[in-house]
């Protein structure tokens, strides 16, 4: 496989940014001792969105040319 191909990917980068985030946060909360309960309450809520987009993506692309 060709690994460029999977960075030009626009679920991947979304993939990367949102687990890069999401551990320089839990990083940053462990350093500044949140409530870790709390801390995981927000990442859930905010999970579904990141889920819908990728698997959006996933069944029709952004650049697909067909309506569905």
């Amino acid at each position: 496989m060709d690994f460029k191909k999977f960075l030009e990917s626009k679920r991947f980068a979304i993939t990367i940014y949102v687990l890069v985030a999401w551990l320089v946060f839990g990083i940053l909360g462990i350093i500044y001792d949140t409530n870790m309960s709390e801390f995981a309450a927000y990442f859930a809520a905010l999970s579904p969105f990141i889920i819908g987009y990728i698997y959006g993506e996933t069944k029709r692309s952004s650049n697909s040319k067909k309506n569905v």
